[in-house]
């Protein structure tokens, strides 16, 4: 069994930039999933674990920890590695390669976001334009980031007690709903933004401009 670290980073089969390497920490553990075997290679990256059904990538013959999925299941291979993620214990994620490509596969990735957020894992899903993650029934504040739009979405029903601060259109207690895309386009214009919700689930994104 590896040595635990605090977060895991995910390596999907997605396109992943190679600037993203440095996202990755020296202390991180860092699993593949399926053709994010490729993707690591590319990082020039290491995983410990390699999981997938092998549906769009050749198993790897070598590998410090495998597991092999059937590709028949009710898991995409990413759910699959964070349910693990939750097992293990680690409380951060990092996702590489889950954004952009084919919408569906973009939505699930979301979708295990707010999985591993409600098992009590902060995590994101980051590409070279976009930064997301997941905010349920809590604050936390966000950097300035030049470049990038700040949007928020009610992320599954509806969102009550929703506040932005710190923002060029700020709300206060408001209620967001999946049909109203009310938080698209924000800007933070304070060092940091403070978003909070007092019930429900958020999606919060960066998007370059």
């Amino acid at each position: 069994m590896e040595k635990q670290t605090n977060r895991c980073v995910l390596i999907a089969g997605g396109e992943v930039d190679p600037t993203l390497a440095e996202l990755i920490r020296p202390t991180d553990t860092v699993w593949a999933l399926d053709a994010g075997v490729e993707r690591a290679k590319l990082l020039g990256v290491t995983p410990s674990l390699c999981l997938g059904d092998w549906d769009s990538a050749p198993c790897p013959e070598h590998a410090e920890e495998l597991i092999s999925l059937v590709p028949e299941k009710d898991d995409t291979d990413t759910h699959h590695a964070a349910r693990l993620v939750v097992e293990r214990g680690f409380t951060e994620v990092l996702l590489l390669g889950g954004l952009g490509g084919r919408l569906d596969h973009t939505f699930a990735n979301l979708a295990t976001l707010l999985f591993l957020r409600r098992c009590g894992v902060q995590s994101w899903a980051v590409d070279q334009n976009t930064a997301v993650t997941v905010l349920t029934s809590e604050s936390r504040c966000f950097e300035k980031r030049e470049g990038f739009y700040f949007s928020v979405f009610a992320m599954d029903g509806t969102a009550h007690g929703v506040t932005l601060s710190g923002v060029k259109y700020p709300l206060c207690e408001a209620v967001l709903t999946g049909a109203y895309p009310i938080g698209v386009s924000n800007e933070i214009l304070e060092q940091t933004a403070l978003v909070s919700v007092k019930n429900g689930n958020l999606l919060v994104m960066y998007a370059r401009k």
